[in-house]
């Protein structure tokens, strides 16, 4: 998969035919990503900590002979909450040209998401810290914050992961 096809996702749901989005959870809350940039879900544990990166890089993991960096997005968001190591999961996926595992509490499900049920972000909401929210899904009972992947790092953030070979042959 690449990005043209995450964005092409992106284009479709706009359009009305909806989309499929990977539910999760980060300390008691949920949020969700598009499925065409998730490549796989894995169990949340071997990750080995690197020094000198930014607070939320998790490590890097071993995926099959490929080393991928691993962001904690609770550290990202700034959410204190303990995790059940039993559920955690790291969701690995298309970020812009690189392949990114995030480290979430759990994985809850894929929904298809129907277009009407997805409200902008209020404007009230300052756009420096928002500008990574896709949208926000009304569901039954309860919201969920859609993540757009393509946003969730700064251009500084970005230039750290690309610029560090994780794969060195």
């Amino acid at each position: 998969m690449n990005m043209q096809q995450g964005a092409s996702a992106e284009t479709e749901h706009k359009k009305g035919e909806g989309a499929q989005w990977v539910l999760f959870s980060l300390g008691g809350e949920e949020y969700a990503v598009m499925a065409t940039q998730v490549q796989e879900i894995v169990r949340g544990g071997g990750v080995t900590p690197i020094p000198n990166m930014p607070h939320f890089v998790r490590g890097i993991c071993n995926l099959r002979g490929k080393i991928v960096p691993i962001l904690d997005l609770k550290e990202r968001f700034g959410i204190k909450a303990e995790v059940d190591a039993a559920k955690a999961r790291i969701i690995v996926a298309h970020l812009d040209t690189q392949l990114v595992g995030f480290s979430v509490d759990s994985v809850t499900g894929v929904l298809h998401i129907a277009p009407d049920a997805v409200e902008n972000v209020p404007a009230s909401l300052p756009k420096v810290d928002v500008e990574y929210i896709y949208g926000v899904a009304k569901l039954p009972n309860r919201l969920v914050l859609l993540l757009n992947l393509d946003r969730m790092l700064s251009n500084m953030e970005k230039l750290i992961l690309e610029s560090t070979q994780w794969d060195k042959k």
